[in-house]
């Protein structure tokens, strides 16, 4: 199902059309341009790249013009309900993952099956594609994103501490990991976690944060979850998740290595708490590469990346943000330029940009494979030696597909887990209670017998 898309393009701008780097489809049947709206989100330095990689798209395709309008993630779904009720929605635009199935239910969005599975489509990753109990494919994440261990060389060295598996095979156990959290976690009179004295009030560098916001990849090294990979079996009741969110939660009040809710104030982002030594290590996606990246080139910071400790056994997920088609009724000409955007913007070969940034992984199985695409992706100032094996070989072959890709009721279900979840994570009731008493009645309520 491998290949390109046969060109569309235009008679009169055929000839620039066939010069142009990834470009399927061009102009269409008049001389005006097709003008196309793309809704996206992020931060300064997402915005600066995404505006960069738009005016290349523009300036490769004279029949086509795409207007970027960033839109703040937090207000996103608000505001393109807002569009929708007045008829005036983008072609094509990022969607909160969580938030997708609803649009997909009310027929919002275009199927985007033939253009990414297709014979004549470049093979992305299963794992990236977005679809809903075997029905149209929704979406497909714009990038590839996986979770691991980042860290400062620094504080290893000074702990005398080696540093964290770059192989899958060679992960902590979660024993052996939390040993080491203690290690790394100093207080201001210079104790360890794991001496006499330690003042745990009193912390100066935590071994470990950022847990509790990426919990899915070590509810899957147990076995468990939120639900099963049909999203049909909730798991989040199973005593092998409850076991690891009590785990997560112990690391803040029986071992004291990572930062409670009440601290979090005086931690700040990864690049900067590593940068400041506030924290050793930090979970976090792929995507923290550009801003530890920036911190790396411009103020020394020397990080590594290492692989997920596991339960029972090593797993990471994905996090994708998610790109579609609105359906917005118009045809012909201007769904080929919404074809020949979309298939740009999905193809590592445009956007090696934000690939060497480090914002972005490649979406497509090549990359991973092929050792020429793997050079050519990861041979940069910013990507450190250990990247291949922590990340490379670790979103080939250890990715749990995340349920933000398959789950109908992520979104209604997270309303409900999230904030029981907060009760463990402020330490006023354990695990098993927060799941039993609290997350499992209210998803019975919500969801009567659907999972039973």
């Amino acid at each position: 199902m491998k290949g390109l898309l046969k060109d569309a393009c235009h008679v009169v701008t055929l000839l620039a059309a066939f010069s142009c780097s990834g470009c399927l489809f061009a102009s269409v049947g008049t001389n005006d341009p097709v003008e196309l709206r793309f809704t996206y989100w992020g931060g300064p330095l997402e915005r600066e790249a995404v505006e960069t990689l738009i005016a290349t798209f523009n300036n490769e395709h004279p029949g086509i013009q795409v207007r970027a309008q960033l839109v703040p993630i937090n207000s996103y779904v608000e505001k393109m309900n807002v569009m929708a009720a007045s008829k005036t929605l983008p072609d094509v635009g990022y969607f909160p993952e969580g938030s997708l199935y609803p649009w997909v239910e009310n027929g919002m969005l275009r199927d985007l099956t033939p253009l990414l599975t297709g014979d004549e489509a470049n093979e992305k990753l299963d794992y990236t594609l977005y679809q809903f109990h075997d029905g149209p494919i929704a979406g497909g994440s714009v990038a590839n994103e996986v979770i691991n261990i980042y860290y400062n060389k620094q504080l290893f060295a000074e702990a005398g501490v080696e540093l964290p598996p770059t192989k899958a095979e060679e992960a902590w156990s979660w024993d052996e990991f939390v040993e080491v959290a203690k290690m790394l976690t100093v207080d201001r009179n210079g104790r360890r976690a794991n001496e006499p004295g330690f003042d745990e009030n009193r912390i100066e560098t935590y071994g470990v944060s950022n847990f509790t916001g990426w919990i899915d990849s070590f509810l899957f090294s147990n076995g468990g979850g939120f639900v099963d990979e049909t999203g049909k079996q909730l798991l989040i009741d199973q005593p092998e998740s409850i076991e690891v969110l009590q785990h997560v939660a112990d690391l803040m009040y029986v071992h004291h290595v990572m930062p409670k809710p009440s601290d979090l104030s005086t931690v700040p982002a990864t690049d900067t708490a590593l940068l400041t030594k506030r924290v050793a290590m930090a979970v976090d996606g792929q995507w923290a590469m550009q801003e530890l990246g920036r911190a790396s080139v411009k103020d020394g910071l020397d990080f590594g990346i290492g692989v997920l400790p596991y339960f029972e056994q090593p797993a990471t997920t994905n996090y994708g943000t998610p790109i579609v088609a609105f359906e917005t009724g118009k045809e012909g000409e201007h769904r080929q330029a919404v074809d020949t955007f979309l298939t740009y913007i999905m193809d590592p070969e445009n956007v090696l940009m934000l690939i060497h940034e480090g914002l972005w992984m490649p979406n497509e199985t090549a990359w991973y494979e092929d050792r020429e695409k793997i050079e050519r992706w990861i041979d940069t100032p910013i990507h450190p030696p250990e990247y291949e094996e922590a990340v490379v070989d670790w979103a080939k072959d250890y990715v749990v597909q995340n349920p933000n890709y398959f789950w109908d009721d992520r979104q209604k279900a997270g309303d409900i887990i999230s904030p029981a979840l907060d009760q463990l994570w402020l330490n006023n009731k354990t695990a098993e209670e927060v799941v039993l008493d609290d997350i499992m009645p209210r998803m019975k309520r919500q969801f009567g017998d659907k999972y039973e």
